[in-house]
This record gives C-alpha cells, sequence and structure tokens, in this order.
C-alpha cells in the first residue's frame, strides 16, 4: 500500500504502474521499466521552478509598482510644496508693496503739508527728517514717527488725514517722497527743521538741523 497523497499515475511501456508521492516527489512502482516516472519526476521539479519564477516575478512587480507610486505621491508633494512656497512668497510681495505704497503715501502728503511751497530740494529734506528720525529710533514705523505726539503740526491737527485722504497730492511731493524713502537725504543726519531758526542747513524758508 502506497503512504501520502498520490499526485500523479503513468503507465508505462510495460502496462506497470507508476505512482508519485506530491509531498516528495519519489517514484512508486509496481513494475519496469522506471524511465518513464523519472521523466515525470523531472517534469515536476521543473513545474516547481516555474512556478516559483512566476512567484518572484509578481514580488518584483508589485514592488516596482509600490515603488512607482511612492515616486509619484512625492513628487506630487513636493509639487504641491513648491506652489505653496511660490503663494506664500507672492503674498508676502504683495504685502510688502501695499505697505511700501502706504508709507509713500503718507510722507508725501505730509511734506505737501509742511513744505508744498518748498523747491524740490526743501521737499526731499522734510521727508529725510522724517527717515532719519526713524533710524534713530523715534518709532518703530514710518506711521509711527509721522503720528508721534507732538512733532508734526498737520499730524496732530487733522489736516495730514484729509490731504491723504483726498489723495490730492502733487507729484513733486510723491517723487520727494520716493526719494527720501530711498536714502536720499540733502541735510544729512538732521532730525528738525524749522523756519527762523537760523542754524543749520538752509533750503528755502526752513532750516534743517
Amino acid at each position: 500500500m502506497v503512504a501520502g497523497v498520490l499526485s500523479a499515475v503513468v503507465l508505462t511501456a510495460s502496462m506497470s504502474i507508476q505512482v508519485l508521492a506530491a509531498d516528495s516527489n519519489t517514484v512508486f512502482t509496481s513494475g519496469e521499466p522506471q524511465g518513464a516516472a523519472i521523466a515525470v519526476t523531472a517534469n515536476a521539479g521543473a513545474a516547481q521552478n516555474v512556478s516559483k519564477s512566476f512567484l518572484t516575478y509578481t514580488d518584483t512587480a508589485k514592488q516596482e509598482k509600490a515603488e512607482a507610486e511612492k515616486q509619484a505621491e512625492e513628487a506630487r508633494k513636493a509639487e504641491e510644496a513648491r506652489k505653496a512656497e511660490e503663494a506664500r512668497k507672492a503674498e508676502e510681495e504683495r504685502q510688502r508693496k501695499l505697505a511700501q505704497e502706504a508709507d509713500t503715501s503718507l510722507l508725501a502728503a505730509l511734506i505737501y503739508c509742511e513744505a508744498g511751497n518748498q523747491p524740490y530740494q526743501g521737499q526731499v529734506a522734510v521727508g529725510a527728517v522724517v527717515m532719519n528720525r526713524l533710524h534713530a529710533g523715534y518709532a518703530s514705523t514710518l506711521r509711527g514717527v509721522i503720528y508721534q505726539s507732538g512733532q508734526f503740526g498737520p499730524a496732530m491737527t487733522g489736516k495730514l488725514d484729509r490731504v491723504l485722504a483726498s489723495g490730492n497730492i502733487p507729484s513733486s511731493c510723491r517723487q520727494a517722497a520716493v526719494d527720501a524713502l530711498s536714502g536720499v537725504s540733502p541735510v544729512g543726519n538732521a532730525l528738525h527743521f524749522g523756519d527762523g531758526i537760523n542754524t543749520g542747513i538752509k533750503i528755502g524758508a526752513h532750516w534743517f538741523h
């Protein structure tokens, strides 16, 4: 009697019966010849090798697919991060320009109020005094310097706000503000100006010191 599970029964040329056990690839025979049984054993081994190769190929394909999906996801995230960074920088630049425009308009309005009837150099000089105060730490912002208590008359009386709201500011005053903001100063590090002082640098009707 044959032990184990039978995987194949082979009829040989002499009509003997040969049996292969699936768990060991061993040939059991009831007669001669044995050649056909040996061939069956070899074929079974080859089939196992093919099966193993197929499984290996399948695993490799799965790994390659997973790696490709991972790389695609990483590329997508990198692209999203790049776009987000570009959007952030664009927003920062927009806010910077808005702040710059606001500072330019505010300084131009003050220049108009303080030196609208003065020569262009005198207008730039007024703007330079404001910038010098900002650099000297009078306040942390241009607006803070201009609206600092007891410093500029037009800011205290409300005239500055009215001019700023109207938008009616001469182009020369706007350009003077641009120059002052860019660092132009015909009066050095002067922090004060006024008429009738008779000290410092005189431009138009104002003395700067």
